[in-house]
């Protein structure tokens, strides 16, 4: 096994863009969190019209917060998605030179 991993033929990043995939899931629920309370907040400010002090929550702002968060999570799936998928067709075509060389 360790000289698979020396020699290039076993690949160790499958298995950390899983775990490197979790990791940017808690990074993106703990943002969209912070923009539905920030952004209903910050909206209220804007949109108040009153500068500093503004009261209250805007739903509007919250609700962008949580169009984000969903739209982030998708795009962090379907890009780890590739990188996976990209692991995956070296290890086929390294199975399809072993097939050759027999």
């Amino acid at each position: 096994m360790l000289n698979d991993l020396m020699d290039f033929k076993k690949f160790v990043a499958p298995s950390l863009i899983r775990i490197v995939y979790y990791i940017g899931i808690v990074g993106i629920v703990l943002m969209t969190l912070g923009m539905i309370a920030g952004g209903g907040m910050m909206g209220s400010m804007m949109l108040g019209g009153g500068g500093y002090g503004g009261g209250g929550f805007n739903i509007l702002g919250a609700l962008f917060g949580l169009i984000w968060g969903a739209c982030a999570l998708i795009i962090w799936r379907v890009l780890c998605e590739v990188w996976i998928v990209m692991f995956s067709i070296n290890d086929r075509l390294g199975q399809l030179v072993d097939r050759g060389k027999v």
